[in-house]
Order: structure tokens, then C-alpha cells, then sequence
């Protein structure tokens, strides 16, 4: 409702996707002009589900590294573009009784289905080969099962990758006739118990003007910023603000033994409000992005200059091992479908209040406000 009044876009990022090779991400139908939402009561199928975990003991809570969503600036394949599952740990330091050499931890199937894979998967090293059953993909797993045969929900269907620490586990659903990536840890989904207590944070805020050239990273995200910084006390013509907002996680797991090996998340809803410091006005209301399923959007509208990509576990132990690991993630609120500025022109010049809330999947929110004055 406020797009065509307050709001200039620009469409430098959008036009940097043909630069940007992006993920296997298939892009449903947008619901309510909310990037990644789905309709609340969404109703998500399966074949036959055992719920639980996909690595032993199954009934236990595992820790996740990698979460849905987090920017892959440089990843290990090469591609740019959101994290389109979870990573979840396995302490490759303790590989199960009965691995075979170069594996490390059995894969049980949550959904039952016609297990699939790449061609000629046993010849790929360990890293690149992944399993498929019913609505789930299992990555960096060493199948143990042949293409074509029927799973049942609960059977092992392969084995992680030893010195990978991790299966990156991928869910997709149908909406609207797409098939679409969606967050596995979903509510009513598969992975049970699962618990976070800790809310997002919203740490930083900063004000800067659109940029003199396109932050167009390819394969690494550590391209110059040429957007310059505006202080709060005095906006002007069109401003981006960005937000320095992750998730931390309340459960760590076997990665409480080093400090270096937790990583925090994107969160999984980011919205903001501004309003006027007198009288209380609402000048603007909106939600950038909701990951229930894959944005429809390129990841660089939502990710700003100065975010750092998570060290995988195989950098992050070495050797050398590293001090520190997890990434940093700057998002942009205003941004939804293109890069998105608040025109203040459209405004009075005076006092004005912005809010900045980021939710978790469990329902977790935190925000930040900050006082900020617009002069013309």
C-alpha cells in the first residue's frame, strides 16, 4: 500500500542475475507480494513420513550449521545464491561402528519413494554424490541404495561423507502446481524434536545512499561498496537501510566443543516499520521476505554489501584451524522483489521512528528501533 507513494526501486540487482549463476532454486507463486511466503495452513505432503532425524540417533535434536536461505556467495561448487535446504552436523571425529573407509555416518530416509540419483554417482568423489526419495534430497551421501528401488520411510539409504561434518537435507513441495524448495524445519514436518529458545538479533543499523555502481558479486561476495553512508540525524533523497541480523541458535550439540564451529542463521522473516515521531503516523509497513519457501527473488536484493559467507567445517577445522567460522550476514528490510529505497522526499522533514523485527522458524522474534530525522 505504500510501494507507489514512499518507495523508489531500482533494477541493478535484479539485472545482475544473468551474472549470478544461482542455485537449483525453482521459484513458486508469491503469496501476498511476500517473497518466500506460503498461505498459513499451507498443506504439506508426503508419501508415507517417519519422523525424526535423517542421521543417529534419530530421536535426538542434531545441530545444524547451514541454514535455509544463508547467502552462498563462493560455494563449494561453485554457484551463487540461497542455501536451498540445512546442513546438518555429524562429528566426523566419531564416524558410526561399520562405516565403511571414507564415510562416516549412516542416512535413514524420512519419506518413503523411488530412490533417484545422479548417473554413474559411485564414480563422483564422496562430496558430489546425493541420494532422492519421496520429498527429500540428501547431499554429500554416499548412496547405499540402487536408482529405481522403492524406500521405506526410516531405511538407510546411505552414508555422509567423511570430513564433510555434514548431509544437507532439502525438502520440496507442491504450491500452486511448482514444485518448490521449502524449509525442513517446517512446522509439522519432519525433523522432531527440534528446539530454539533464542531469538534473532538485530544488532546494527545503517543508512547509505544508492550505490555509484551495481554490487555485483559472482562468485564471491567480497565486491567493493559503492553506496556512501548517510548519518541518521540527517536523511536525504533516496536512502537503503541495512540491518546487521542473524539467528542464534539454543542448541549446538557436539559443536559446544570449539567456540569457532557454531554458526548463527539468516532469519526467517524480516520486516520494518516507520513512523512519525509526532503523532505516531504509519509511513510505511512491510515485510521484505517470509522463507517458508524459496524467495522468488535474487539473493543479492536481500543480501547487502559487507555479508560474509559461513567457513564450511572442512576449512573451519583445517588445518590450519580457524579462530572464527560464521559468516555475517547484512540484510536490506526494504528490499523485496528489486533493490528498494525510502524516498524521503515523499515525506515531511522531521522525526521519525524505524522498526526492524526478524522472526525464526520456532517464533522467535527480535527487533530493533532507531530514531532517525529526514532533512530535505
Amino acid at each position: 500500500m505504500f510501494g507507489g507513494v514512499f518507495f523508489a526501486s531500482a533494477g541493478v540487482v535484479g539485472a545482475s542475475t544473468a551474472r549470478v549463476p544461482t542455485q537449483p532454486t525453482p521459484n513458486g507463486p508469491v503469496y501476498l507480494g511476500v517473497p518466500g511466503a506460503l498461505p498459513p495452513g499451507f498443506a504439506y505432503a508426503y508419501d508415507s513420513l517417519s519422523r525424526g532425524w535423517p542421521v543417529s540417533p534419530r530421536a535426538v535434536q542434531h545441530p545444524i550449521r547451514g541454514s535455509f536461505i544463508d547467502p552462498r556467495g563462493a560455494d563449494d561448487n561453485g554457484l551463487s545464491g540461497y542455501h536451498f535446504g540445512i546442513d546438518i552436523n555429524v562429528d566426523d571425529t566419531r564416524p558410526e561402528a561399520g562405516a565403511p573407509t571414507g564415510l562416516s555416518h549412516r542416512v535413514y530416509a524420512l519419506d518413503a519413494g523411488v530412490a533417484s540419483m545422479p548417473a554413474s554417482v559411485q564414480s563422483r568423489r564422496c562430496v558430489n554424490r546425493r541420494v532422492e526419495a519421496g520429498h527429500f534430497s540428501y547431499w554429500h551421501v554416499s548412496p547405499t541404495v540402487p536408482a529405481g528401488t522403492r524406500v521405506r520411510a526410516g531405511q538407510q539409504i546411505g552414508w555422509t561423507c567423511l570430513g564433510v561434518w555434514h548431509v544437507h537435507l532439502s525438502e520440496w513441495q507442491k504450491y500452486g502446481g511448482v514444485r518448490v524448495w521449502v524449509d525442513p524445519l517446517h512446522h509439522g514436518g519432519a525433523l522432531l524434536p527440534y528446539v530454539d529458545a533464542a531469538a534473532p538479533v538485530v544488532s546494527q543499523t545503517l543508512f547509505v545512499t544508492p550505490p555509484a555502481h551495481p554490487w555485483l558479486p559472482v562468485k564471491s561476495l567480497k565486491e567493493p561498496d559503492t553506496a556512501t553512508s548517510l548519518p541518521a540525524t540527517g536523511l536525504h533523497g533516496l536512502v537503503e537501510l541495512r540491518v546487521l541480523a542473524f539467528d542464534p541458535q539454543s542448541f549446538l550439540g557436539f559443536l559446544a566443543r570449539n567456540p569457532a564451529w557454531p554458526t548463527v542463521w539468516t532469519p526467517h522473516k524480516l520486516s520494518v516499520e516507520i513512523r512519525a515521531q509526532r503523532g505516531g503516523r504509519i509511513v510505511l509497513r512491510r515485510t521484505s521476505f517470509e522463507a517458508d519457501q524459496m524467495p522468488q527473488t535474487p539473493y543479492l536484493v536481500h543480501y547487502a554489501p559487507g555479508t560474509v559467507e559461513d567457513d564450511n567445517m572442512q576449512e573451519c577445522v583445517g588445518p590450519p584451524q580457524l579462530a572464527k567460522c560464521d559468516g555475517v550476514t547484512w540484510l536490506r528490510p526494504l528490499s523485496r522483489f528489486r533493490q528498494e529505497f525510502w524516498d524521503t522526499r515523499k515525506v515531511a522533514n522531521g522525526d521519525y521512528r524505524i522498526t526492524v523485527r526478524a522472526g525464526d522458524i520456532a517464533g522467535n522474534v527480535g527487533a530493533k528501533t532507531v530514531a532517525v530525522t529526514v532533512k530535505n
